[in-house]
């Protein structure tokens, strides 16, 4: 029996099917200090390591095994790493940023299957390509774990469904981080995130207390890959202009809809981060000729 109800229940990264080798012997996949465990001592063995899937977790993945002296080669079936999540400018950021310290992209190809017969020794790639691997790492995405939800009857529409307020179908129901979705400018989105996990929780909480306060996501993210510290303020869904900025270690990416500023992807640049996210949060913009121009000062542009 229970008065209120929230259903946390997270995500689970997507498996290898194991019809191409995915229940093989060290085929790891990354969620939590478990699994990182689990594939400590392929690490600590050195060797070659494939690595699927070019979203944040596969070229974080990728970071540390070059740093750890490991082969590296990571395939991704899209045209380009990070295709899903980020622009064309940031993807060839990070592409140079990998084959600087030797780690081998395969970009526009797929894994057919892993190769073994009880612990994983090579791969089939879609181009025809063969590898002896030592071990691999699935990072193609997770999966909202929405089972509980779907048993109780509850509205699932990309994740459990929830209003503004975190309630799901059934008022006395909530439901937060990466297993839910919520009103977003608009639309609906599910934000898989720390922050957001956070946040939208503690608004949960509130609300199951009576608050009635509606949750208002500001989206931020972060990815560490060797001496690079990539911040991200905003979500740049829809965007049709990206303009780079130089700065005084690093570089940004500005996305803009329509003239107003959506997000920034900031490479060792914690100013243009600070300044950006200030802006979106606020609803504000900039021009993007000022925005592109290093010699404008960027507090200028946040007052201005």
């Amino acid at each position: 029996a229970y008065d209120q109800l929230a259903l946390t229940t997270g995500s689970t990264p997507r498996l290898l099917p194991e019809a191409i080798g995915g229940g093989l012997k060290n085929v790891f996949a990354v969620r939590g200090l478990a699994d990182v465990d689990a594939m400590r001592p392929a690490f600590e063995r050195g060797g070659h390591v494939l690595i699927i899937g070019g979203g944040y977790i596969g070229l974080e993945a990728a970071a540390v095994a070059a740093k750890r002296g490991l082969k590296v080669t990571l395939v991704e079936m899209a045209e380009r790493i990070l295709q899903r999540v980020a622009c064309k400018e940031t993807s060839d950021y990070f592409r140079d940023l990998h084959q600087s310290h030797g780690v081998t992209l395969l970009e526009g190809v797929g894994l057919s299957r892993l190769t073994g017969t009880d612990q994983v020794t090579g791969a089939i790639l879609s181009n025809g390509e063969t590898l002896d691997i030592d071990f691999a790492l699935v990072g193609v995405g997770i999966q909202p774990n929405t089972g509980l939800a779907e048993a109780a009857g509850l509205t699932l529409n990309n994740g459990i469904e929830t209003n503004a307020l975190g309630q799901t179908s059934e008022a006395r129901i909530w439901a937060a981080g990466d297993c839910a979705s919520f009103p977003y400018k608009g639309g609906r989105i599910r934000l898989e995130s720390v922050p957001n996990a956070i946040d939208q929780a503690e608004v949960v909480a509130e609300n199951m207390l009576g608050a009635k306060k509606e949750y208002h996501a500001t989206p931020w993210f972060w990815s560490d890959q060797y001496d690079v510290k990539l911040q991200i303020a905003g979500l740049n869904q829809g965007f049709d202009n990206v303009v780079a900025r130089k700065g005084d270690a690093g570089r940004s990416h500005w996305y803009y809809k329509a003239g107003q500023l959506l997000a920034v992807d900031a490479m060792n640049d914690p100013r243009a981060y600070m300044v950006a996210k200030r802006l979106i949060e606020a609803g504000k913009t900039v021009d993007p000729v000022l925005a592109a121009d290093p010699s404008s000062d960027l507090k200028a542009l946040l007052s201005g």
